[in-house]
């Protein structure tokens, strides 16, 4: 996992991530201020979805892991807690989706978990098992979020 405000996402160094994946930088940073939810298609096998949603108690979500995509999740708006575990310290819950590249683990203890508000990113990759919707201690109980999927391929700190 990695984190931080997207205003940094240069000074971190994170152009390492790839072309594609600054692609989906400069679209996150394009958006108007209160952008439209639904999925869209950035070209290139990338997509990105913006979702709402109420946050609940860590104890109602299940952590999830992909194989075929990175996941670059951005906070519009709210606040939320996005927890994470190395994906080998979790026992699956079902099979892989393939058709949704989507696996679901039992519950288990996160290794950290960040708090997102508005403007903080945070990339997970397919060793990163991670659980998001997680209420915490703001007011804000909805988040406005988007997440945009990079294909592993494309995905330059993956090789």
């Amino acid at each position: 996992m990695i984190c931080g405000r997207l205003i940094d996402f240069e000074r971190l160094g994170l152009e390492a991530c790839g072309p594609v994946t600054m692609r989906g930088v400069a679209w996150i940073r394009s958006l108007p201020s209160n952008p439209q939810e639904g999925t869209f298609d950035l070209g290139g096998g990338v997509r990105a979805l913006i979702l709402r949603y109420p946050t609940a108690a860590a104890a109602t979500g299940r952590f999830e892991t992909h194989r075929m995509y990175v996941d670059l999740q951005y906070t519009l708006a709210g606040c939320e807690g996005l927890e994470w575990a190395p994906r080998e310290t979790l026992e699956p819950f079902g099979e892989y989706d393939e058709a949704k590249d989507l696996c679901f683990y039992n519950p288990g203890a996160p290794a950290c978990r960040v708090v997102a508000r508005a403007g903080v990113f945070s990339i997970f990759t397919p060793i990163d098992a991670h659980r998001g919707g997680v209420r915490e201690d703001c007011s804000e109980t909805e988040v406005l979020k988007l997440v945009v999927k990079i294909p592993v391929r494309d995905f330059l700190l993956s090789r």
